[in-house]
């Protein structure tokens, strides 16, 4: 139920009204950065009965405070943990690629499960999407690279870099590219809740400043999606001592699952287990960099591979959750970070910087964008017909992500010959202002179509076009407008009341409650082509299905009708769960699911419209203990 991103809530100014009624201008910001630290101690084992007292935070040395704190252990009922498979064949040779796809595979019948997603990708020259987020095995499995004989040419396998020699240029170009990839990847997975992790498999990487400058490239972007990244070095023990003396790797009779031990651990310049720099390889050094700076270490060493990629995945269950707010700097300007912990014997690892970022304003300066900041103030709501939908969810007890859904009639878009093509723009700009004026978020977008004839244009405005968009905000009472527009004097704007209600860590709440029309099976999550894992949305899944939100709480009794929350707080003692419609006239119930063991933090289910009378209605859910404390949420819709 965490992200571990920079996250920037903009946060505006009072302003004169005639002024605004010109151009709302962002004045200030203030931003709230989370930070996830996993701590070991004696023989490495995990430490989880800290307290937030018992955690000191530190941006550029200096100490900031903790605005809340939670431990993300295998007890809770959490968020999909998230990890990715990458393989880096350009670095490793076929007796390298065998001992890495065979290891894979019995770690991914080991780990894959219910709210356990996985994903497999390979670099090869060009980065390849084999298989996106899914927890079925056989897919993860059927997508590892495949082992070839031959990986083109025949030259003699060198320590360090697979088929190719250390110091040829090829290679290096090879390895920086590859750290491009990283870059991208981590990009991609930004908008994923929780601790995302990668395991690159790799044959080692030449340690070159152009490869450093990649590196670093890589793990800044990591640091700000909230990537940790676990190089295996997936060389023999003998290899890996001949190009430096090393420490023993993972012994044999370790516990699959248990953490990391004291003889696991590099030596080196600090007590951090795996991320010590080592004198040894050259090879090894970027890999230690990647790994010290976002939080993960280095399996090396080792004839346990497996036993090493169990340990990464016990440590999805196993970190805190800080969070602070930093004081203003540059934007686009970087930070370290430090965690300390006030006990003795113990070790913490966690991410060493963070960037700041702005929320996406692709608009933001433009003519387009200065027109729908005018549109958005102004008091006319055009003749684009819309409707829209913003469910929330916490990510933090200070940070909720509001998911944007619209439904837009398309009968007034303009479409334009554009290269072949018939072409429309609908341009985006959505503001959250508070009570006293400010700007509590801000986003703009473009949605770009592009038909083949008019027949395809006909049938599209046969139905809404369906948007979606999520940003993150402070809790608190807003007023959202969205003002959108598609050229000349096609433009539309909607305003609805925004209430992210406030929640402390530890309290029993519930995100906003979600209506649907459509669910879909959740095995595949987006990691298209172009590297996207899933949008810039994060989905909505619940028992393995994907939910997909309504930008409408109009429905037709023909369609068929969903409901999706999250629940969040104490695990200790079951939750009971109660869904009833309630019919706004009469106030009386019109479908009652009865009393039922919450299953999970997500929550989804089927609303029988088929069986009830055309009309208003209230969509009632109520989560708690029996006869006890009890949270309810309530959604108004209609039947037509």
């Amino acid at each position: 139920m965490r992200d571990r991103l920079v996250l920037a809530v903009l946060l505006g100014v009072a302003m004169d009204p005639a002024q605004a009624q010109q151009n709302t201008v962002i004045q200030s910001e203030t931003r709230v950065v989370l930070v996830d630290a996993i701590v070991t101690g004696k023989g490495g084992a995990y430490v989880n009965d800290l307290t937030d007292k018992d955690f000191h935070v530190f941006e550029d040395n200096k100490e900031q405070e903790i605005k809340s704190f939670s431990l993300e252990s295998a007890s809770k009922a959490a968020e999909p943990r998230s990890l990715v498979l990458f393989f880096d064949k350009s670095s490793m040779n076929v007796q390298d690629q065998v001992l890495a796809h065979q290891s894979a595979s019995r770690f991914i019948d080991a780990e894959t499960g219910p709210n356990r997603r996985m994903a497999v990708v390979s670099y090869d020259g060009s980065l390849r999407v084999a298989q996106t987020f899914t927890d079925n095995a056989g897919r993860l499995k059927d997508a590892l690279p495949v082992t070839e004989s031959s990986l083109g040419t025949e030259e003699k396998s060198t320590p360090g870099r697979g088929n190719v020699p250390v110091n040829s240029a090829i290679a290096e170009l090879g390895a920086r590219n590859m750290m491009r990839a990283l870059r991208d990847l981590g990009s991609s997975l930004g908008v994923l809740p929780g601790r995302k992790i990668v395991v690159l498999f790799s044959g080692g990487v030449a340690a070159s400043a152009v490869q450093r400058s990649a590196a670093r490239e890589a793990i800044e972007e990591c640091n700000r999606s909230g990537v940790a990244i676990y190089p295996a070095d997936v060389r023999s023990v003998s290899v890996q001592t001949e190009l430096g003396a090393m420490p023993a790797g993972l012994p044999a009779d370790r516990h699959p699952k248990g953490p990391p031990t004291a003889s696991t651990r590099p030596q080196g310049d600090t007590d951090t287990f795996g991320v010590a720099q080592d004198s040894g390889a050259a090879s090894q050094q970027i890999l230690f960099e990647l790994a010290k700076e976002t939080g993960g270490f280095v399996i090396r060493n080792s004839n346990d591979l497996l036993g090493g990629l169990q340990t990464i995945a016990a440590e999805q269950d196993e970190y805190y959750v800080l969070t602070f707010s930093p004081p203003e700097s540059k934007e686009g300007s970087c930070h370290t970070l430090r965690v300390k912990v006030d006990r003795k014997g113990t070790a913490v690892r966690a991410r060493t910087n963070y960037c700041t970022v702005k929320p996406m304003d692709l608009l933001a300066g433009t003519t387009a964008g200065k027109d729908l900041e005018n549109r958005a103030v102004g008091s006319q709501t055009g003749n684009i017909t819309a409707s829209i939908e913003l469910p929330y969810f916490y990510i933090s007890p200070g940070v909720a992500r509001v998911n944007v859904a619209m439904e837009i009639v398309p009968d007034a878009l303009k479409f334009e010959n554009q290269k072949g093509k018939l072409h429309a723009e609908i341009n985006l700009l959505g503001v959250a202002t508070t009570p006293d004026g400010g700007v509590g978020a801000r986003f703009s977008d473009v949605l770009k179509l592009d038909l083949d004839n008019q027949a395809e244009v006909e049938k599209l405005k046969g139905k809404p076009l369906h948007y979606e968009k999520e940003f993150k905000i402070a809790p608190g009472q807003y007023r959202f407008a969205m003002a959108f527009s598609s050229g000349d004097k096609n433009f539309g704007k909607l305003e609805v009341p925004l209430v992210v209600d406030p929640w402390k860590a530890g309290e029993l709440a519930l995100s906003g409650l979600v209506l649907s029309k459509e669910v879909r099976p959740a095995n595949d999550l987006g990691l298209g082509l172009d590297v996207s894992l899933i949008g810039d949305r994060t989905p909505l899944i619940a028992e393995g299905m994907q939910v997909v939100p309504s930008g409408s709480s109009q429905f037709k009794k023909s369609e068929s009708a969903f409901f999706y929350l999250e629940v969040y707080g104490p695990d200790a003692a079951p939750l009971i769960i109660h869904v009833r419609v309630l019919d706004r006239r009469t106030g009386q119930s019109g479908w009652d699911s009865g009393l039922s063991k919450l299953s999970g933090p997500h929550q989804g289910g089927g609303i029988p419209i088929s069986k009830l009378a055309p009309g208003p209605y209230q969509l009632e859910v109520t989560v708690g203990y029996p006869a006890d404390k009890q949270v309810k949420r309530t959604k108004d819709f209609e039947i037509k």
